[in-house]
């Protein structure tokens, strides 16, 4: 709430160091209560980027969200945020190595009933302000998956029926080509990942998203190469 006194007070030494002395006489959960104050704010999440190579198009998977009317099309994922427990109050118990993972998983199977493989972790990004939901800074993890039982039983599940929405917070679910994005509304954070950080991850499959992939790919040998303007 109160970050920017934090900021201006570490920018002047001599009242730094006046404030750590006095900040050293605190007790513990006082101490916590301002450093709550005196900090940023983030929202953690999880992103499933689940990305079908193996078609004649690349296709990702999209949700549909009930709850925005801006944005209402995004990858699926979840908050960490209110997965760790009160951190008020002290607990024996340790995250678990892979708690973003593990957390993923859980949400993806709870909304959609469909079990994932992590593959990889394509991006952090971190994002100061989303038009959609103003409100904390976001901290998103963002990692490519496959579904468990293959694309196929995916695509066929969702044709059929029998994957579809858990959660009311989803209205619908569809494989989309990547060619075929800008059809949709697309949530903002994922809309930046999808079309200014996809084509730099993967730029041998991105040529039918991205107009410039080519030259992305010419940047890795040569960054001065990049487009302008893109």
């Amino acid at each position: 709430m109160f970050a920017w006194l934090a900021h201006f007070i570490e920018r002047q030494p001599f009242v730094h160091r006046i404030a750590l002395s006095i900040w050293r006489r605190f007790p513990p959960r006082l101490a916590g209560f301002l450093r709550g104050m005196l900090t940023t704010n983030w929202a953690v999440a999880a992103v499933a980027v689940i990305l079908d190579l193996g078609g004649t198009t690349h296709d990702v998977l999209l949700v549909e969200h009930s709850y925005r009317t801006k944005g209402i099309w995004g990858l699926p994922g979840g908050s960490l945020e209110s997965k760790l427990g009160d951190p008020r109050s002290p607990a024996q118990a340790e995250s678990d190595d892979n708690v973003l993972e593990s957390t993923l998983r859980r949400e993806i199977f709870e909304e959609l009933g469909v079990e994932i493989e992590i593959l990889d972790l394509l991006r952090l990004d971190a994002v100061p302000y989303v038009p959609e939901e103003p409100g904390p800074y976001r901290l998103d993890f963002y990692y490519r998956c496959a579904p468990t039982r293959g694309f196929d039983a995916l695509r066929d599940g969702i044709a059929s029926g029998k994957i579809r929405p858990r959660s009311p917070e989803i209205k619908s679910l569809r494989m989309v080509p990547l060619s075929s994005l800008h059809e949709y509304d697309l949530f903002s954070c994922d809309h930046r990942l999808l079309y200014n950080h996809l084509p730099k991850i993967l730029p041998d499959i991105c040529s039918e998203l991205h107009p410039h992939a080519a030259a992305f790919a010419a940047a890795a040998e040569n960054p001065t190469s990049l487009v302008k303007g893109q």
